[in-house]
This record gives structure tokens, C-alpha cells and sequence, in this order.
């Protein structure tokens, strides 16, 4: 096995020795062999310090990397250890979230109460800070006022996104469930005493699944938003021509 002074592993894991004796006082690097004077790392060393790096760049804290090392190794599954941090989704981000004030909440959603607000509430949304309605997700909220100004009524929009979002949410339970399946099933095939390496490769695989299944979604319903939207208006030409061709009708006697 390989065998590395401190200056020659900071070199191969493309880090510093500064970050190697900061990693060594947190616990996320396990002891050297010390030979003499002098701190041999080896192989086992390089690894952890490119775990460390993968986690880091997900988002994790040094707290986090604690854990989530710990419980790696101590043979828990996958979905536990995944309890520990939530920075496996950091690749997801909110628009910026825009205020509106709540003595104002009805003339921004064109609304006579405060029943849209609600349903907005419910749907996760909109949140409320002190006397402020917080919204989430701007594009969707801006794409909303686009169609109210362009003449539709924001209740039936909101509506049908409170429906529309049942049915995402049990399309990604679904998509999440056999991803995680996929990745336990790997982890089994290649489970080793030495398991540092294999945890890199879980969190970019979480990854690239979660990228997948974004890209997927979204190409599936478009298909079927396109395909039903030419049924939808052959069906409704076809319904005004057939309305435009009957003949009038004859006064009565």
C-alpha cells in the first residue's frame, strides 16, 4: 500500500496540509502511523480526504460529514444515514421568495378574501412572516399574474396546481423509492470492509438521480401537455365549426 508524508498527501488529494491538521483535530481523519518523527498516511487516508471533499461540495457540514461517516461505517442503511443531513438536496434551490403585505394580499391576488391566500398556504406555497405573505417559487407566482392580467381568474388556476401537486408528489415518492432501491441494491453488490470510496460514489449517485428524474418529469409532461393540448383544441375547432355550420333557426309561426 501507498504510502504518503502529509506534503505528498495534501499534493495527491489536491488539498492542504493545513485542511489534512484540521480534518486529523474534527475527528473526519482518522490517526497516521507515526514511524519515528515523521506521519505516514496511506491510501485509506487519500480516500477519506476525497469523501471529505465530495461531501463538502454537497453541502455538508463538518458535523454532518461526522455523522454521516460514523454511521456509514458502522453499517447503518442508507436511508438512515441519509436522516442524518439534509444537504443530499442542496442541488435544489428556491427562487428568490417575494414579500407582499398582508393589508394588500387580496388586491395582489385579485381576490375578495383571503380564501386564495389559504389555499396557497396549504400547498406550501406561501408562508407567513409577521405581517408579511411570503412566496415561494417567484417564477411560478409571476407566471400566475401573467395569466390573471391576461384576463383568467386565479381560483381555478390555483386549483388545479392543488391537484396537479397530489399527483407530483406521489410521482416523485415513487421515483425517489426506486432510486433508493437502485443504490441499496449497488451498495449490497459491492459492500466491503473499506467502504470510504463507496459513499463518494452514493452521494453522486443521489445526485444524478434526482437530476434524472427532474429531466425526465419534465420531458414527460410536456410530451403529454403537447399531445393533449392539440386533442384539446382539435376537439374545441371542431365543436365551434360544427356550431358555425348548423342553420338558423326559424322563427316561430
Amino acid at each position: 500500500m501507498a504510502e504518503y508524508r502529509i506534503d505528498d498527501l495534501a499534493q495527491a488529494a489536491n488539498t492542504t496540509t493545513r485542511n489534512i491538521r484540521a480534518y486529523r483535530e474534527r475527528g473526519l481523519l482518522h490517526e497516521p502511523q507515526r514511524r519515528g518523527r515523521t506521519n505516514f498516511y496511506d491510501e485509506s487516508h487519500l480516500e477519506r480526504l476525497k469523501l471529505i471533499d465530495t461531501l463538502l461540495q454537497r453541502g455538508f457540514t463538518s458535523a454532518h460529514i461526522v455523522d454521516f461517516i460514523a454511521g456509514w461505517e458502522s453499517g447503518k442503511s442508507l436511508a438512515e444515514i441519509l436522516g442524518l443531513p439534509s444537504a443530499t438536496t442542496a442541488t435544489w434551490s428556491r427562487d428568490q421568495t417575494l414579500e407582499v403585505p398582508l393589508h394588500g394580499i387580496e388586491a395582489f391576488l385579485g381576490a375578495r378574501d383571503r380564501e386564495l391566500l389559504d389555499k396557497l398556504i396549504e400547498m406550501g406555497m406561501v408562508s407567513i412572516n409577521n405581517d408579511n405573505a411570503v412566496f415561494a417559487e417567484t417564477q411560478l407566482v409571476e407566471a400566475f399574474l401573467e395569466l390573471r392580467d391576461f384576463g383568467f381568474e386565479l381560483r381555478p388556476l390555483i386549483d388545479v396546481m392543488g391537484a396537479v401537486t397530489e399527483h407530483v408528489d406521489q410521482i416523485a415518492q415513487i421515483m425517489i423509492r426506486a432510486g433508493l432501491d437502485l443504490i441499496e441494491n449497488q451498495q449490497r453488490r459491492t459492500d466491503t470492509p473499506e467502504r470510504t470510496e463507496d459513499v463518494g460514489r452514493t452521494i453522486d449517485a443521489i445526485t444524478r438521480l434526482e437530476n434524472v428524474a427532474v429531466q425526465s418529469v419534465h420531458i414527460l409532461l410536456a410530451r403529454a401537455v403537447d399531445h393533449n393540448l392539440k386533442q384539446g383544441l382539435d376537439q374545441y375547432f371542431d365543436g365551434a365549426a360544427s356550431s358555425n355550420s348548423r342553420p338558423p333557426a326559424q322563427p316561430p309561426p
